[in-house]
């Protein structure tokens, strides 16, 4: 047989040793040691470790490379962070943001990331970094899977033009329906915002992504309304909950509540620990919370 590429002497994740893979036809076709066979072309890994491309499954992308403008988050705190990305919105052009997002996705490659998922704020009214990224999507499509998720960043319900503004972006070809439940002005609106939110992907058979409870207030439980609302509407798989930060103050009788409903309605956790142990606690005395999401608890 002749494969059209054959790696030898690879090294597994797994902890195989010397393994040669054969690909054929853009797929892997064999796995195993000492494959006696012909190839188009033949890579010796040396001994290095060979493994699957690795995945950013929560990204800003219309945000990247973009350190300093308008100016730096002084206090490092996540409200503040916001409120800069609304002080540079108006100041975007498509062609930079394009230039940037292109810019990243080299260095993203670079490293072996092959795929991302990346929220796209849908409130500005221009929809300009939408369409850059839906721009840049298609541009990279040879060589990465980006995935994008209507997101709006200043509240559903909060900023004017956001409900009509994310049902644009929906129909422009953003697949992944966004939500930022406790950034609306009430716990209640919050709510109202993850019900609305799931029923948009209902309606049109997409999948959710949402910001849930980024915050160190323990009452803070978004997190259980998107569970009930998977259950309600059968999205059961589709669903993910991004940052969860509040679980790291929640008391752990509640917990022991809300992770098996989570379980039980099929909805996935995605931790960001790199960002949240920078931006969570700050404002705590003594002692710190590290701003971490329950992950062992998830993971058991």
């Amino acid at each position: 047989m002749t494969f059209d590429l054959l790696v030898r002497n690879a090294n597994l994740p797994d902890g195989r040793s010397g393994v040669d893979i054969a690909v054929a036809q853009g797929r892997i076709v064999a796995i195993e040691p000492r494959i006696e066979a012909e190839a188009g072309r033949v890579v010796d890994a040396e001994g290095h470790l060979v493994a699957p491309p690795f995945v950013d499954v929560h990204f800003h992308m219309d945000a990247t490379l973009s350190l300093g403008r308008p100016r730096l988050n002084e206090s490092g705190t996540l409200l503040e962070g916001i409120a800069l990305w609304g002080e540079l919105k108006p100041l975007l052009t498509a062609d930079a943001a394009v230039e940037r997002a292109l810019r990243y996705c080299d260095l993203a490659v670079a490293q072996g990331l092959l795929a991302i998922r990346s929220h796209v704020d849908v409130c500005d009214d221009r929809l300009l970094a939408v369409d850059a990224l839906l721009d840049v999507k298609r541009r990279v499509a040879p060589y990465l899977d980006l995935q994008l998720v209507a997101f709006p960043q200043d509240g559903y319900y909060r900023s004017p033009g956001a409900v009509a503004n994310l049902e644009r972006a929906l129909d422009r070809g953003v697949e992944v329906v966004g939500g930022i439940p406790h950034f609306e002005r009430t716990m209640a609106d919050g709510a109202a915002s993850v019900r609305a939110l799931c029923e948009v992907a209902a309606r049109r058979g997409l999948r959710v992504d949402m910001h849930c409870d980024e915050t160190d207030d323990p009452l803070s439980r978004h997190i259980e309304t998107l569970a009930a609302e998977t259950l309600r509407l059968g999205l059961g798989g589709r669903v993910a909950g991004s940052h969860l930060t509040s679980m790291h103050s929640m008391d752990n009788y509640y917990v022991s509540k809300l992770m098996p409903l989570m379980a039980e309605t099929g909805v996935s956790a995605i931790a960001n620990p790199l960002i949240n142990i920078s931006i969570k606690g700050r404002h705590d005395a003594y002692p710190k919370r590290r701003g971490m999401t329950r992950i062992p608890e998830l993971r058991a």
